[in-house]
């Protein structure tokens, strides 16, 4: 696998790690005890989650950038929060 670069806007400044199953974990370190309602943190685990990354790994191998978005707080106080995995050529 490739090196890639991944950050979360207001929560983690881009890393760059040696590959993606390297920069998940820290990732779903990073977001798993955030207040995000549970629907929304189903999708978040399924994509970058103990067991996740196919998709992710899908999109950096066609374009080399996969981004969602994270939402913290309550539905009416939410902030939006990207996140970005990019491939990073050394």
């Amino acid at each position: 696998m490739s090196p890639v670069r991944a950050g979360i806007s207001g929560v983690m400044l881009p890393a760059d790690f040696p590959s993606l199953d390297h920069a998940l974990p820290v990732l779903w370190e990073r977001v798993r005890e955030l207040p995000v309602r549970e629907a929304h943190r189903d999708f978040i685990r399924i994509c970058i989650g103990p067991g996740g990354g196919e998709g992710v790994a899908r999109c950096l191998a066609r374009g080399g950038l996969w981004r969602t978005t994270l939402y913290i707080g309550e539905m009416a106080t939410w902030t939006a929060h990207p996140i970005t995995i990019t491939t990073h050529q050394p």
